[in-house]
């Protein structure tokens, strides 16, 4: 319960984030070079760090946050793949190549994300801090 929990808002806020840009950029193709790697990776990494966080923060194991990060970065691979590649037109190689760019991104966020609530020790990770 502690998993689902944990993921539940980050999960709506990346499903909203992510119709919210496809249907931009199907009413303004041109959007397509305002949101680049760096934009939509920057946000992608937040959404990974906030799982990752989360997750250890509900005294979870830091490798349930990367997975989780993993299971969660399915969200962006998809939406790139059907959403932009094939519905927009971009093509399925272009769709395939930025949906595991942003997959990549939210799991490293994830790391992160769980890594610093680990290293902070505390009643939620099992560790005191010294």
């Amino acid at each position: 319960m502690r998993l689902l929990d944990g993921l539940k808002w980050p999960v709506v806020a990346l499903i909203a984030t992510g119709m919210l840009h496809l249907g931009a950029e199907a009413a303004r193709p041109d959007l397509h070079d305002d949101f680049g790697p760096t934009m939509v990776g920057a946000i992608l990494l937040v959404y990974g760090l906030w799982i990752g966080y989360a997750l250890v923060g509900r005294g979870l194991p830091a490798s349930s946050g990367v997975v989780a990060g993993a299971i969660v970065g399915l969200l962006p691979l998809a939406l790139d793949v059907v959403g932009f590649g094939l519905i927009l037109g971009r093509g399925l190689d272009a769709g395939l190549t930025a949906g595991l760019f942003g997959f990549l991104v939210v799991v490293f966020g994830s790391l992160a994300g769980a890594a610093f609530a680990a290293s902070r020790g505390g009643p939620a990770t099992g560790r005191e801090r010294a």
